[in-house]
């Protein structure tokens, strides 16, 4: 059974990351806490995959692109 992980993980993966991560360490990071069978969900959408909730994210600004790397950005978050 897939693991099903919230977004806000992986803002929260991102904030607390030293540097911003590029989408390869960003995945290696996700499959070393959490498997290679995992899915994620937003508070509205459901079922995806990592590149669709980063796309998701990256749309809404949620996270932005440093340089080759991905961050998150706070002001955007929603805090729930």
């Amino acid at each position: 059974m897939k693991q099903d992980i919230h977004g806000h993980v992986v803002l929260n993966l991102l904030l607390d990351a030293p540097e911003p991560l590029s989408r390869l360490a960003l995945e290696e990071k996700i499959e070393t806490e959490f498997g290679s069978d995992v899915c994620f969900h937003t508070c509205s959408q459901q079922d995806l995959s990592l590149n669709e909730l980063l796309e998701f994210l990256l749309s809404k600004r949620k996270i932005v692109e440093v340089g080759a790397g991905l961050t998150a950005n706070p002001d955007r978050m929603c805090n729930h």
